[in-house]
């Protein structure tokens, strides 16, 4: 790696490792081989038992990346927050999965659209479309934004609020977004993507590029954008009509992440914005229809408008 330099911004790659030991290496290579390479690379193992660390030791010997064992095991979220914590002052970073690869010109074209948006003191996130690969790394879907919809409405605050629309491993930010994610709520009905995007939409600055810039590689012991599809707003609003005659609890998952972040930082948003958090959260109890009313509203009124 590149040492740090007045001309080589100060870039971290956080890492989060859990038995990854097949596709490891290719990853780790494709974050090296960055035409802006990071300054340094910190991997959070979370307890893995097969033969990552012993990957993970061969390049910390070579001083390619430093890693951290997080023996407790706190799952994804607390393992990437684990690597954030040792994120050093200033510095830009970069999530990274153990399995995907990421383009070469990745963090060069995150960084430069981040300088158009970055201002002072104020959390900025870039992120990237990705493209979806297989286990032998045979493209199925150049990219994730269309095949869920997310390119055909504008990605503003009020539709976030319905649905995250960022994917982590994507993103690239300031160091001003650092505390905020540190110090999140860990629940299981979301991730540290969602919460991140909350942050930069309601108090910061946020860039689309409007490409894949990660192949991500989708194995039968990867689950999270399996996971993230099932929940996908499309997915959502085609199972609605079949839904909504046995339960109403469209928009459950939403409702909780939007809730704590909203008591967590209602005393320091801006008064629109606060306004669009209660309006939302004001549907908590409402009917299917009104929600269905709502959702259709934040949506498709903007269906065309894309990412102006």
């Amino acid at each position: 790696m590149n040492s740090n330099s007045n001309n080589i911004p100060p870039i971290a790659v956080i890492m989060a490792t859990y038995n990854g030991e097949q596709y490891l290496e290719e990853q780790i290579e494709s974050i090296l081989n960055q035409s802006l390479q990071p300054t340094i690379i910190i991997v959070s193992d979370d307890g893995s038992t097969d033969g990552t660390l012993a990957i993970l030791e061969k390049y910390a010997q070579h001083g390619k990346l430093t890693y951290l064992k997080n023996n407790n095991r706190p799952g994804v979220v607390g393992n990437f927050i684990n690597g954030l914590t040792h994120l050093p002052q200033g510095y830009y970073f970069a999530l990274s999965d153990q399995d995907d690869i990421w383009h070469p010109n990745k963090l060069a074209e995150c960084f430069a659209a981040l300088q158009k948006i970055e201002q002072q003191d104020q959390p900025c996130m870039v992120y990237s479309d990705l493209s979806l690969m297989d286990a032998q790394k045979n493209i199925i879907n150049s990219s994730f934004r269309n095949e869920l919809g997310h390119h055909k409405y504008k990605h503003c605050l009020e539709t976030l609020l319905f649905g995250n629309f960022v994917l982590g491993c994507t993103t690239l930010s300031n160091y001003s977004l650092k505390d905020y994610i540190i110090g999140m709520p860990i629940h299981p009905s979301f991730n540290h993507d969602a919460w991140m995007a909350l942050v930069s939409y309601t108090f910061g600055q946020t860039y689309i590029i409007d490409k894949a810039l990660v192949d991500y590689r989708q194995h039968s012991s990867n689950v999270t954008i399996r996971n993230h599809a099932k929940k996908t707003i499309i997915n959502r609003y085609i199972n609605h009509a079949k839904q909504v005659f046995i339960k109403n609890d469209f928009l459950e998952d939403r409702f909780t992440i939007v809730d704590l972040f909203y008591s967590h930082y209602k005393n320091s948003m801006d008064p629109q914005k606060r306004i669009l958090f209660e309006k939302f959260l004001g549907l908590k109890n409402k009917s299917y229809l009104a929600k269905k009313i709502a959702f259709e509203t934040a949506f498709y009124k903007q269906w065309t408008n894309r990412f102006s």
